[in-house]
């Protein structure tokens, strides 16, 4: 589902200014709710203090904000995909949810600066830079945050929106709008913005904790990894760990990794013990493989947009090598 631009841009929606939205509200909002929307809009905030003004943006009846706050499980559609050897639960909100959810996630991203080794859900950062931060290792040490989403809480999405700026009211509605079974749901457009925001003080922690061991840390999405030139540190482990234990989040056990040379270090699919991030050999043989076949005319049209993604997915990787050779 694609929105024009404009609509998404604007912390009005519906509206390009303060004075165009602030007609629309009328006489309905109160003059200490406006003095709430006058220092939200100028915080860059969208000026979400009620349903009401919720609504007005979006040219709908409060009744109806109120109905997705207060049965949400109605506005969602859930399915299963698979994932390894498992499956993931997706939870799919409807057209009307979505839309509110896509707005609110281009505003959230537009606003929070993230630090600087976090990539996931960033725009114009990817998990080749990710990696490219682990070029030159020695050892890679991975952990991987289970049901990210899932587990952080409505009730932190409220703190943190708080935190940035929103009233009490406009932070509680946009929580309850973003969450589902009181925590975000894997599927709205709002998590992955909504999770670094959350996350924001975790990713401090570690970055206190790379610079404590002078090692280097990336973060994409659940996926956490450090790496360094040197000796690998017994206690980096412990200390992970240890950050993680007063929180909603978990480790996953079975996802926490230590690899040293002459291992392979891999991270994000990508090799990182040498200068520039490089294909593995078993990811170029497949790409030979799909050459070979798209050269015989062998793919089928089912296959095709998959083999040609792989294929210009290689040839980025090359040239970002052939730069940085040069």
């Amino acid at each position: 589902m694609k929105l024009p631009p404009p609509f998404l841009d604007s912390p009005f929606f519906l509206f390009s200014d303060l004075a165009e939205f602030s007609k629309a509200l009328g006489e309905e909002v109160r003059p200490e709710e406006m003095e709430q929307i006058q220092a939200l809009v100028e915080k860059l905030l969208p000026p979400v203090t009620s349903r009401y003004t919720l609504a007005t943006m979006f040219g709908i009846n409060p009744g109806l904000i109120w109905s997705m706050e207060n049965r949400t499980h109605r506005y969602y559609r859930s399915f299963t995909i698979p994932k390894g050897q498992t499956v993931r639960r997706i939870d799919a909100p409807k057209v009307a949810l979505k839309i509110i959810q896509k707005w609110l996630s281009v505003q959230l991203e537009r606003l929070f600066v993230p630090p600087q080794h976090v990539f996931g859900f960033i725009s114009g950062r990817s998990h080749i830079q990710a990696a490219a931060v682990h070029t030159g290792a020695r050892w890679v040490f991975s952990v991987d945050i289970r049901n990210f989403f899932p587990t952080t809480p409505e009730a932190l999405v409220r703190e943190n929106l708080e935190r940035l700026g929103f009233t009490i009211s406009g932070a509680c509605l946009l929580a309850r709008l973003s969450c589902l079974r009181g925590a975000l749901a894997q599927g709205a457009p709002t998590s992955p913005a909504l999770s670094n925001i959350c996350f924001n003080a975790m990713d401090a922690q570690l970055a206190d904790i790379a610079n404590d061991f002078s090692v280097r840390v990336s973060r994409y999405a659940d996926d956490i990894v450090f790496s360094g030139t040197s000796e690998f540190p017994t206690k980096l482990q412990e200390a992970v760990s240890a950050l993680f234990e007063s929180t909603t989040w978990v480790l996953a056990e079975e996802k926490t990794e230590l690899a040293r040379l002459p291992q392979r270090l891999k991270v994000h699919g990508l090799l990182v013990h040498g200068n520039v991030v490089r294909l593995t050999k078993g990811y170029r043989h497949r790409l030979r493989a799909y050459r070979h076949l798209l050269a015989k005319g062998a793919v089928g049209n089912g296959d095709l947009k998959k083999v040609i993604g792989h294929l210009s997915y290689g040839d980025y990787i090359e040239r970002l090598n052939s730069l940085d050779e040069d």
